[in-house]
């Protein structure tokens, strides 16, 4: 006869088989019932509603009391490197012209070069802080001690659009939210009728890659970043054709809304579809605040020559 408190054939079930073959089931018993001790056991999860997802820009408290108001990043595409400006390279200059002993990974093989290139400018301390700084930028003294310089970030990405998308998003990977997709979803907005998530493009055009630069990745299009061009218009695709101008539109609108709430109160815990009607109702409330916003004619002179 078999002793092996785990086989079938021993027979009577001891203490200790019951124990090993059923001390997971035991354990759920027990935590069931101090669940339900709890008042925290609700029943089947048939039985528990669903409760909506809010996907909107409203303002949300954050861990720590708030000192900024908005973050702008400016990504100056084809800028001078960082060797020249803020981050000074003692052994890269000393080296300067010497061939790289190491193995390098070159994008084009046609202009592959193995030679060293220390900055040809000068770093001299500036401020109370000592900060480094290169002689291209000689005002830059005045606010040393303002700024915080990260000399800590590195990367052994060497091409362009990889390493953009590193930049904005902390991944090497096309798709992916930008950064300020992640801050207006957690923190939302304090204004109602305009985006927070802005996008100031340069004259000279987009950079590698375009739009994808400040994509929303796999998030609502509630986060993507709204583009404000440098000429004329401004935002595209602001204003209404001239035929559902004035009443017309505002009944239409009215009527959308309606049909949009009734079509979500029908979807319950439908995140996507309440991201996507607050996008367009963030749309037709930019039609008249957008333009106000834009509008510098009633700024001060100083802030235009800015």
């Amino acid at each position: 006869m078999s002793t092996d408190p785990l086989d079938p054939r021993a027979g009577l079930i001891s203490r200790r088989r019951f124990l090993q073959r059923h001390a997971m089931g035991v354990g759920g018993v027990a935590l069931a019932s101090l669940l339900a001790e709890e008042q925290l056991l609700r029943g089947n999860p048939a039985s528990v509603p669903r409760t909506p997802r809010s996907l909107d820009l409203k303002p949300r408290p954050s861990h720590f009391a708030p000192r900024a108001r908005a973050m702008i990043s400016l990504f100056m595409h084809g800028g001078p490197s960082h060797v020249d400006l803020f981050d000074p390279k003692p052994e890269l200059t000393r080296r300067s012209g010497q061939d790289y002993s190491g193995e390098v990974t070159f994008s084009f093989v046609n202009r592959a070069s193995k030679k060293l290139m220390g900055s040809p400018w000068k770093f001299r301390r500036q401020g109370q802080s000592g900060l480094e700084v290169s002689e291209l930028l000689p005002h830059f003294s005045e606010i040393a001690d303002e700024v915080c310089v990260l000399r800590s970030m590195h990367t052994d990405i060497n091409g362009h659009e990889p390493s953009i998308w590193y930049m904005h998003t902390g991944k090497a990977q096309p798709g992916r939210p930008h950064l300020a997709s992640w801050l207006t979803y957690g923190l939302g907005s304090e204004n109602r009728n305009l985006p927070a998530y802005v996008v100031l493009t340069d004259p000279g055009g987009h950079p590698v890659d375009g739009v994808r630069n400040w994509s929303n990745g796999w998030m609502p299009p509630l986060f993507q970043g709204t583009v404000v061009r440098p000429t004329e218009p401004r935002i595209l695709n602001l204003d209404p054709p001239p035929h559902l101008k004035g009443e017309l539109q505002r009944q239409n609108l009215n009527l959308l809304s309606r049909l949009n709430q009734e079509h979500l109160a029908r979807h319950p815990g439908e995140a996507d579809l309440e991201a996507r009607i607050a996008s367009y109702e963030l749309a037709a409330a930019m039609q008249t605040t957008a333009r106000e916003a834009l509008d510098l004619s009633g700024e001060t002179e100083a802030t235009r020559r800015l």
